[in-house]
């Protein structure tokens, strides 16, 4: 074999090695994990030997700046010496009230306050009280108002079934005292009823806490912070109410500490957004602060053995050290009654310890403090970014295309060169918001400061790299480096747990709670035209080099196979759309490198091999137990019950409703599919023309990803985002390709030539 040709070979095998070395090794990792879990609990997801009884508190609005030594001895206390975490409490709004929280506490799942409480024909702004339970004949109580709160949960899309915990416990024998009408939500079965309540929680004691195996409290709230824009006077009155108010819930829970069992587990949650609030007039704005990350404490014994100890809380719905979810509290005390399967039939996992946080309090709530506030500047900042982002590249593309158009017969210029530098520090830009956690800017004061000078840095030495290289020779090196740093940055990110997403501004939110690992729709989109870029490169390269088609071929389809890989794997990318758009993409490159010509028919196979993957990826991943499912096996499961339609359709209504809230990119996605289909499908525009002969595969590149793009859309229930983001991310690559062509413009090969290498018929 030719030497060029078998180092080549070499190179392919090295790639191939290097891309799925850090996946194997952390799949491996999570594995293992996994393993421990299933291991020291049941068959089932559940534990041999759970404790014998568990106590949960919940505060509403509790959060972490809340607990200091001064206000909140006890709870500081046990942030330095028990295990300690942010809890997202997302239900179905985008802030939780109360009763929401008490209700998804029940159901597992995200539920919610009935919308209009008062009867005024218009959805609440404010949130009520829980109402006291009203007794019964047989010495329990009911919840007032049970049967309008289960038709509301039929009217979400959530479909919540709120009583699930208490029906759950009455199923396997074991009994629960609510003390307070927020735990009498909480416990009530699906008629609600509850057997056993104390109404108020100042004389709770030990002989309260022994009476059945699990004990749910109900501390009230804080009062909300003064709205933004208050007095000062008024902020401050505000701040000492509420200072005075987490003082007295501090003295019930050191009663609570100093009076609980032996071999009892406590669970200290703030589990709503707001306590109660009042009722605003039509032109007051509504009391309810801002979403935000809650407090979530555990001492004691864990159920699957041993102590909580001063460790970060987690779950494996979250996979993400120091958070869990609001939707975990249900199977985590049916863990603790000692039920086999305690996830069945929720959306969460029971609580567990991670690695060991800071000994000190202090420390521990200042990186619990800062998490919350990189998740508020994640609310506030990110969707100025991405449009930010968007604007500049519309910006890009209209220079572009006016120089072109003004300068027709210009071989080379330094306006080219300009244009080419900005668009690659526009395509570099999505990459470097993740690589910006990197330097944990959340824990800086002036954590902004850090932030936006980390995206700039990582910015500016990812383009200086690209332009720097022996690649920037060719018009495809530049885009294709900044394509293949960005795609293996976010495979190895997704390898490895996801931290390089969390709160980024492109990445993962723990108040928007949609996804805590993996690959979120916005990062697929990246990842997958970055793949896409990266794949076209390496092939055209290797036909350069003078290798045949189809050994370029294979090179393109093992960058796919990887990108595939990681994107699907369960314990890597868990995109449960991912590859029903990335495989149709990659299958139109492949096709494109071997010179076939590219048809409906070949392309609506490979969305049928697409689909054969996710099913057989999902059966694979509901062998597992319940509580070590990803998405993928939980969709499945939601297949075999017969829940998958109203998943799909809640999909559906989610990606068209993407169009009515984004309408600017309902519009501006498809005049951007217009216009890049004419300018690659013809050979007689001027501005795409001279990338192409210089870069035959260019024009698949651009095919490939519109078509994941449009299959992404109709997957993913980011909707219209999807293409957007891939537009976002592909313009730039699209234009510093064409102004590189058109600054090298001159003696070459022919375009006859080149396209003939690379087998190219324009796709149909």
């Amino acid at each position: 074999m030719h030497p060029r040709r078998l180092g080549a070979r070499l190179l392919l095998m090295v790639l191939a090695v290097a891309c799925l070395a850090p996946f194997g090794s952390a799949t491996a990792a999570v594995a293992g994990t996994s393993a421990a879990t299933d291991d020291a609990g049941s068959t089932a997801d559940g534990a041999a030997n759970p404790p014998s009884r568990v106590v949960f508190v919940g505060v509403a609005g509790l959060a972490w700046p809340d607990i200091t030594e001064q206000d909140m001895p006890n709870l500081h206390r046990m942030a330095g010496s028990d295990a300690a975490g942010s809890l997202t409490v997302r239900t179905v709004s985008s802030h939780t009230c109360v009763v929401d929280g008490w209700l998804t506490v029940g159901a597992g799942s995200r539920a919610s306050d009935v919308s209009d409480t008062n009867g005024d024909e218009r959805e609440d702004r404010f949130c009520r009280q829980p109402p006291e339970p009203a007794p019964t004949d047989d010495g329990g109580v009911a919840v007032p108002g049970w049967t309008a709160l289960r038709q509301q949960q039929q009217d979400n899309s959530y479909n919540a079934r709120i009583g699930l915990l208490g029906d759950r416990l009455g199923e396997i024998g074991v009994c629960a005292t609510a003390v307070g009408p927020g735990a009498a939500m909480a416990l009530a079965d699906s008629a609600g009823r509850v057997a056993s309540y104390h109404p108020s929680p100042g004389g709770i004691d030990r002989a309260i806490m022994t009476e059945c195996p699990v004990t749910v409290v109900d501390l009230g709230g804080l009062p909300p912070p003064a709205p933004s824009g208050a007095e000062e006077a008024e902020q401050r009155a505000a701040e000492q109410t509420r200072q005075q108010v987490a003082a007295g819930v501090d003295d019930i829970v050191g009663q609570i500490v100093d009076s609980l069992p032996d071999d009892t587990a406590l669970l200290v949650t703030g589990l709503s957004d707001s306590a109660a609030t009042s009722v605003p007039s039509p032109e007051e704005p509504s009391p309810i602060p801002p979403a935000g990350l809650r407090v979530a404490l555990a001492s004691g014994p864990q159920i699957e053995g041993g102590s909580f100890g001063s460790t970060w809380l987690t779950s494996s719905s979250t996979h993400w050290q120091g958070l869990v979810q609001l939707t975990d509290v249900a199977p985590t005390l049916l863990g603790y009654a000692g039920a086999d399967e305690p996830s069945r039939g929720f959306d969460g996992r029971y609580w567990r310890s991670s690695s060991a946080h800071p000994s000190s309090a202090a420390a521990t709530i200042s990186e619990l403090v800062g998490v919350d506030r990189a998740a508020e500047i994640y609310r506030v900042q990110s969707g100025p970014f991405f449009q930010i982002l968007g604007i500049g590249h519309l910006a890009v593309v209209a220079v572009a295309l006016l120089v072109l158009w003004r300068r027709r017969g210009a071989s080379r210029s330094g306006t080219f060169r300009v244009i080419q530098v900005v668009a690659l520090v526009a395509a570099a830009a999505p990459v470097a918001s993740y690589l910006a956690n990197l330097s944990g800017w959340w824990r800086y004061e002036q954590l902004n400061v850090v932030l936006w000078s980390s995206i700039a840095m990582a910015t500016l030495v990812l383009t200086v790299l690209a332009l720097a290289g022996p690649w920037r020779r060719r018009v495809y090196g530049p885009p294709g480096v900044v394509a293949g740093v960005t795609a293996t940055v976010l495979a190895i990110d997704v390898a490895s747990g996801s931290s390089l997403q969390q709160s980024s501004l492109l990445g993962l939110s723990p108040l928007v709670a949609g996804r805590f690992y993996g690959f979120g729709n916005i990062p697929f989109a990246i990842f997958v035209v970055a793949s896409l870029v990266a794949a076209a490169a390496l092939g055209q390269w290797l036909l350069d080099r003078g290798h045949t088609r189809r050994f370029a071929a294979t090179g393109v389809a093992v960058v796919g196979l990887v990108a595939v890989v990681i994107d699907g794997a369960p314990q890597a990318g868990a995109d449960v759309g991912g590859i029903l758009a990335a495989i149709p993409g990659f299958a139109v490159l492949v096709l494109g490198t071997l010179g076939a010509r590219v048809t409906v028919v070949r392309v609506a196979l490979a969305g049928v091999g697409a689909t054969v993957l996710f099913f057989v990826l999902a059966w694979v991943d509901w062998l597992r137990p319940p509580g070590a499912r990803t998405h993928f096996g939980g969709f499945f499961a939601d297949v075999l019950s017969g829940d998958a339609l109203t998943v799909i359709l809640r999909k559906a209504e989610a990606s068209v409703g993407t169009v009515e809230r984004w309408p600017i990119y309902g519009l501006l996605v498809p005049i951007g599919y217009v216009i890049i289909i004419w300018l690659t499908r013809s050979t007689d525009v001027p501005a795409t023309s001279e990338a192409v002969r210089r870069w035959p595969l260019f024009r698949y590149a651009v095919w490939s990803a519109l078509l994941s793009g449009a299959a992404g859309f109709a997957a993913n229930d980011s909707g219209v985002i999807i293409p957007a983001l891939l537009l976002t991310a592909g313009i730039p690559l699209g234009v510093s390709t064409v102004a590189a062509a058109h600054r090298q413009a001159g003696p070459a090969e022919t375009g006859s030539e080149l396209v003939e290498r690379a087998g190219g018929s324009a796709p149909t």
